[in-house]
């Protein structure tokens, strides 16, 4: 609703406001959809504001209709301390006769069946229905409807005259924020996330303007963390459902899979469905033997950036029966060495011990198995209920052998627990009587009658990746504990396999890799060029999949040609990740970026805890402190990193219903941590 006073300029405020309004709130594209969207303008006097709420249905809005009412107006606060909304036609010594009582529409709103309600009041001295407001909603039927939402927010303080075009601007900058700075990943946001993006474009607007706005408030809030359906969230995304969430966590990430369909639609043969289904052939054989043998335990390592993930992901990936079903994918499972690609179904839970701990690690596998804690045990020992509940499981599991991924074990901050308390007393499981004999199951009584016993049916098929130190070289094992990490598990599963994604014919691999990365680069349409360029960076990368990424994106980003021949790329690119990240980080300025700002911005992700930092108010932060300066218009130097080269050094994920970031894998992390003192020799050592 709108109330205009025929100034053209307040007129033009007026269109402003209504253009992010309507934006925001928008219809949707299905019937049924988004918003139905009602605009009263320019009301003469109050009878016309009575009959809009009369005929606009606002009174009737049905219990499952989100409700959003905007009001912009003058208005003013009689001596009563009563709010009014000033019409073309109000006589302000008349407010009561001429005037409109505004929680006379704020109540219409509120009061409806609608569960769920958002008012926001933009006139003059809008905090003015403040006191008269918490005093009417004490009649609302469902004031107190713990399921629902009811909020309004004034855009000014008392004394304060409406904000016009400020508004407008105001609420598109919060509008374009919540697109992305918030990370906002849910449909809909809470009245706390809506009143912080409008705060933080507030504080903007009065740092460039040199003004002093209060900012809007909220006046009547419901539950300040729930999300609203009138509060629709413009940077939410849906999240493409690839596999299913059993295996999520491991499993090829929607745009991994995209990078390497695009690879393929540009290979000479339209045969060839690109290197994630189709390279690294002899590893990814190995580990569809495993999935669809017996039961056991296959342990994949290698050094950093070998592979590791990658090819329990692709195994992963191939098994998930949404993945296979999808048409979009299916040309690519078909043409894959059929060898190479997992029984439909044969792994049936995939799960990351990135940042967990033994309780968060068995939970996570429990949890996608179907199975419960056994309630049985001390409620305060819920490790012991979740080993006992996964006991239960196994011993009365009838459907054949369960497979179970678990990657990244070097990545706990307890990995040696999560082998003790989560791997260890699943040993019978996984490798039959023989094993339950030798390996001690800790928190267990021995005269428990649930002590180890052989599984009822086909066990348990344990798939465990972890990092360690390249074979042969036990100093960088003894500096990095890796080595020792790797033994842990051979000593818990003795008769365990052991892959290596390190061993002989990885530069073969690795050559391959940077061949189908290189594959269409602008500078070469001859095959045989690709493969010499290929198998010339596999030479200098060493035994790194990581360096031959980033030296292929170089290499397309440029004249492939010019840089292989210039002394001073190869002798970066002989530094391994290192240089090659100094040879981009050099470049910045291309998009925009100070080489400095660059550098904190990436460094700060590095520093995150848990799955990532969070954008928003964290990320500026923390960059800051590294930078020890003050980062101007971090925001727009955020969009910059991650539209620009820098951006293939980090990667995103989902915590706490926020996108947060951090380095794409962990040496990347490592290197930034420590960047740049030892960062040389911290490579050395995590390799």
């Amino acid at each position: 609703m709108t109330v205009e006073d025929g100034d053209p300029e307040f007129t033009k405020a007026i269109e402003e406001q209504l253009s992010v309004v309507t934006a925001w709130w928008e219809p949707g594209p299905a019937p049924g959809g988004g918003f139905v969207q009602t605009v009263l303008r320019a009301p003469e006097e109050r009878h016309d504001v009575e009959r809009f709420l009369h005929t606009s249905g606002i009174r009737e809005a049905a219990e499952d209709e989100a409700l959003v009412l905007y009001i912009t107006s003058h208005g003013a606060v009689g001596t009563s301390t009563r709010h009014f909304l000033l019409l073309p036609s109000t006589d302000t010594d008349r407010l009561l006769a001429t005037g409109m009582p505004t929680n006379e529409v704020v109540i219409a709103a509120l009061d409806s069946q609608a569960r769920h309600v958002l008012v926001i009041v933009n006139a003059c001295e809008a905090e003015g229905i403040d006191a008269e407001l918490r005093a009417l909603a004490r009649d609302l039927a469902r004031s107190g409807t713990p399921e629902g939402t009811l909020n309004v927010v004034a855009t000014t303080a008392t004394r304060s005259p409406v904000l016009g075009r400020e508004f407008a601007v105001v609420l598109r900058r919060a509008f374009e924020w919540l697109q992305d700075a918030a990370g906002v990943a849910r449909p809909y946001l809470s009245i706390s996330e809506f009143i912080q993006a409008l705060e933080q474009a507030t504080e903007r607007l009065n740092e460039e303007r040199g003004l002093t706005l209060a900012g809007p408030r909220t006046v009547l809030q419901g539950k300040l963390g729930a999300p609203t359906p009138t509060l629709p969230n413009p940077g939410y995304r849906p999240k493409p459902q690839v596999v299913t969430q059993a295996r999520e966590e491991v499993a090829a990430t929607p745009e991994e899979l995209e990078y390497w369909l695009d690879r393929a639609s540009g290979r000479a043969s339209s045969d060839d469905p690109g290197w994630y289904f189709s390279g690294r052939q002899e590893l990814n054989r190995e580990l569809t033997s495993f999935v669809t043998g017996p039961a056991g335990v296959l342990i994949v390592t290698g050094i950093a950036a070998s592979g590791k993930s990658a090819v329990l992901a692709r195994a992963v990936t191939l098994s998930d029966s949404a993945f296979r079903a999808s048409p979009r994918y299916a040309d690519a499972v078909r043409k894959a060495p059929a060898d190479s690609v997992p029984d439909e179904g044969s792994i049936h839970v995939a799960v990351s011990a990135r940042n967990r701990r033994p309780l968060s690690l068995i939970k996570a596998i429990g949890s996608r198995l179907g199975c419960e804690q056994d309630r049985a045990q001390p409620a305060t020992d819920a490790l012991r209920q979740w080993q006992e509940g996964l006991r239960t499981f196994f011993t009365t599991f009838q459907e054949g052998t369960v497979t179970v991924v678990v990657d990244g074990l070097d990545e706990s901050p307890d990995a040696v627990a999560c082998i003790r308390d989560v791997l260890v007393p699943l040993a019978a499981y996984a490798g039959g009587p023989d094993t339950a004999s030798r390996v001690s199951v800790p928190a267990q009584a021995a005269s428990s009658p649930s002590s180890v016993r052989p599984p009822a049916h086909g066990g348990l098929r344990l798939l465990l990746g972890v990092r360690s130190s390249s074979p042969g070289t036990p100093e960088a094992a003894a500096a990095t504990g890796v080595r020792g990490l790797l033994q842990e598990l051979q000593n818990a599963f003795p008769a365990a396999q052991v892959v290596r994604t390190d061993g002989e014919g990885m530069q073969a691999d690795i050559a391959a890799y940077a061949a189908a990365l290189l594959a269409g680069a602008a500078w070469c349409n001859d095959p045989a060029m690709i493969t010499s360029a290929a198998e010339r960076v596999a030479r200098h990368v060493g035994r790194s999949f990581l360096d031959a990424r980033l030296a292929s994106e170089q290499l397309r980003r440029a004249d492939g040609a010019t840089l292989l021949s210039d002394p001073l790329w190869l002798s970066q690119l002989d530094r391994g990740t290192a240089g090659l990240f100094e040879q981009d980080l050099n470049q910045v300025t291309d998009d925009g970026l100070h080489r400095e700002e660059a550098l904190a911005l990436l460094r700060a992700t590095a520093f995150g805890l848990g799955r990532g930092i969070p954008w928003a108010q964290v990320w500026p932060a923390v960059a800051s402190e590294l930078l020890q300066a003050r980062l101007d218009h971090a925001d727009e130097k955020i969009r910059r990193l991650l539209g620009g080269r820098l951006a293939g050094y980090l990667t995103h994920d989902i915590e706490d219903d926020h996108v947060v970031y951090r380095p794409a894998h962990e040496q990347l992390g490592l290197m930034l941590r420590r960047w740049p003192q030892e960062t040389r020799r911290a490579l050395d050592e995590s390799g």
